[in-house]
């Protein structure tokens, strides 16, 4: 008899400890998704809703967020003229796929003015580039990241960069060159007028 007793209590302990991970888990998905549809959203009304996010350009520069949740060739402002704007702050959100990771393909001839920088980073990787750093293709091994664009005041003519975020299956094994080769016309065809943006076909 006592032997039973403690089986039940014991099953009843390990039932309450599942059901209260099962509700902390529920909660912190549905906080995941409410950070992941409003981090992009307008702030106040002096920021004008662009797709896919805000930007806000003043005699202070250019603030700006956006998210994607797919792959995307990302673009420096004013790319297809090949001067983007000073005192820019921007940071674009790529959230795809939990069964993908990430291929990351930069524009191998782009050219960023001194004290400009882009950094992109995943929950365990982090990669900077400033200035005339030669850039480089890779895999980020996660279906999340954020790359911020910086750029200081003026020499900023005859700048401008391009990334491509490519949702490959976990699956899928081809190399990074491979997958980047894929996206290479479409990137150097440049985005659509003044977008900063371009979904891959």
């Amino acid at each position: 008899k006592q032997w039973y007793q403690r089986r039940v209590r014991g099953f009843y302990v390990e039932s309450t400890t599942m059901i209260r991970t099962v509700v902390v888990t529920v909660a912190l998905v549905a906080v995941a998704l409410a950070v992941a549809n409003t981090y992009c959203e307008k702030r106040s009304t002096q920021y004008e809703k662009s797709t896919h996010g805000w930007d806000k350009c003043d005699e202070n520069g250019l603030a700006c967020c956006y998210y994607f949740n797919g792959s995307v060739i990302l673009y420096s402002h004013n790319y297809n003229n090949g001067t983007y704007n000073p005192n820019t702050h921007c940071e674009y959100i790529i959230d795809i796929d939990w069964d993908c990771n990430l291929v990351m393909c930069v524009e191998l001839d782009m050219a960023m003015a001194q004290g400009s920088g882009l950094m992109i980073k995943t929950m365990d990787t982090s990669i900077t580039y400033k200035g005339t750093k030669p850039p480089f293709n890779a895999n980020l091994n996660d279906n999340k990241a954020s790359v911020l664009f910086t750029s200081e005041s003026g020499g900023a003519e005859d700048k401008k960069w391009s990334m491509g975020m490519v949702c490959v299956p976990k699956t899928d094994y081809r190399s990074v060159c491979e997958i980047c080769d894929d996206i290479a016309d479409q990137q150097l065809e440049g985005p659509e007028g003044d977008t900063v943006f371009k979904f891959i076909e």
